[in-house]
């Protein structure tokens, strides 16, 4: 029932939400690592969580 009514009332989306999905690129998987290699998750003072870049590790 819930997914039935998804298909109507849940998110937004383009494609078939049944269907199957695209397989992901190297490219893609490569794009993300860096992603995440390269910014971290910090949540203020205010309680809002952003990205912020990482700050380069010391070669010491």
């Amino acid at each position: 029932m819930t997914e039935w009514l998804l298909t109507y009332l849940g998110p937004a989306q383009v494609g078939n939400i049944r269907g199957v999905g695209r397989p992901v690129t190297q490219a893609e998987r490569d794009r993300d690592a860096a992603l995440v290699d390269g910014f971290e998750r910090v949540v203020g003072p205010d309680g809002r969580a952003f990205l912020v870049e990482r700050a380069p590790a010391d070669p010491e």
